[in-house]
């Protein structure tokens, strides 16, 4: 029981470390002039108009899951849209909406369920969308991008994903970065 315990515990403070770390780098959203030429080489028009629309900490944290998969290995250019893409549901919001998201999942997620409201404006909306985001983004990328970006946007989330190669080197990599 203790070890358990102490597994809970130190699951909890490298999580804590993760979200840190996500804090500290959305410090520096900016794209490089490199990365603004991969964007324009892998995206078409309307997929680019999403990805422009994103928070920059959300395109930031897309480079850096794209270039992850990159050190990892020669991903296909659907996995590399998708991965580009994967977080367009969130929208804009503040940062502290992001961080409350997060603290007070960790205190109750039903607590947190229940702060949620679709079609809101402020912290409600900010965390009924940022749940929801994998299934807003793939409705935005319907006309926008192929079937298997959407599904692979769809499913990035997953807490029990299918058994799909990329779809789980998107989600190691999205939950790296």
């Amino acid at each position: 029981m203790a070890t358990l315990r102490r597994l809970r515990v130190v699951l909890v403070i490298s999580h804590a470390i993760y979200r840190v770390r996500q804090v500290w780098i959305s410090a520096r959203p900016a794209l490089r002039a490199s990365e603004v030429l991969i964007v324009r080489e892998r995206l078409n028009d309307a997929e680019r108009a999403l990805f422009v629309a994103m928070d920059p900490r959300d395109r930031r944290h897309s480079m850096d899951v794209l270039q992850l998969l990159r050190q990892r290995g020669t991903p296909s250019a659907t996995l590399e849209t998708a991965a580009l893409l994967h977080d367009i549901g969130k929208g804009q919001m503040h940062l502290h909406e992001r961080v409350l998201f997060v603290l007070i999942g960790v205190v109750s997620s039903r607590l947190r369920h229940r702060l949620e409201r679709e079609g809101q404006r402020g912290l409600r909306g900010a965390f009924w969308r940022l749940r929801h985001h994998p299934e807003i983004g793939a409705v935005l990328l319907n006309d926008a991008s192929t079937e298997r970006v959407c599904w692979l946007v769809l499913h990035h989330t997953d807490r029990r994903p299918p058994d799909d190669a990329e779809l789980l080197e998107l989600i190691a990599a999205d939950s790296v970065r």
